[in-house]
């Protein structure tokens, strides 16, 4: 993957940049078909750094014509745990223009109960490493219902990654999950 090299080098920015621009164009325009739906793009933890970057993404999505409560931006656990420090600023500005916060990947990084509640995220992806096949394993499915019912009693939207057979998906909507996505409902578009 190539985003690893774009952050090393610093040029992750202008990848980051283009993707919510074309996010927010095309959302746009989802909206003006009738479709009403929410875009979501992956920040970047060297993106966070950047202490102008929750003005300059408003900047960006307002000058699309999208209203900023159409847009999620996914962090992933390890990037908000461990420089809260350094992106909890950008982090709460986005928030307050209306633009959601999902954390990415929950259950692979090293947080806490306290620094999760920290950040005003909206929705907690739990990764598709405990969700494939959790159906049929025991273990995967104690922690899959456990971060479903935490993120309830949080009041965030619990999403599931990797969601590949029909077992999975009834399992997920059983357990109350609000959100699946994977190659069962649709592959990977661009």
């Amino acid at each position: 993957p190539f985003p690893p090299q774009l952050e090393q080098s610093g040029n992750i920015d202008g990848l980051t940049f283009e993707m919510i621009r074309q996010s927010a164009m095309a959302c746009r325009k989802f909206h003006e078909a009738g479709r009403d739906l929410v875009m979501a793009v992956n920040l970047s933890l060297v993106s966070l750094d950047d202490p102008s970057l929750a003005d300059r993404i408003l900047q960006m999505v307002k000058e699309t014509g999208l209203d900023p409560r159409s847009m999620v931006f996914e962090i992933s656990e390890t990037a908000a745990m461990n420089n809260i420090v350094y992106s909890s600023e950008n982090l709460a500005r986005l928030c307050m223009n209306g633009f959601a916060l999902s954390i990415d990947d929950y259950g692979t990084g090293y947080s806490n109960m306290q620094q999760l509640m920290r950040i005003a995220f909206s929705e907690l992806k739990i990764d598709q490493t405990f969700v494939t096949g959790f159906s049929d394993n025991r273990s995967l499915r104690i922690v899959v219902e456990s971060n479903i019912e935490m993120a309830r009693r949080l009041s965030l939207k619990s999403v599931a990654e990797g969601v590949e057979t029909q077992e999975d998906w009834d399992a997920l909507k059983d357990a109350g999950c609000d959100v699946a996505q994977g190659y069962f409902i649709a592959r990977p578009m661009g």
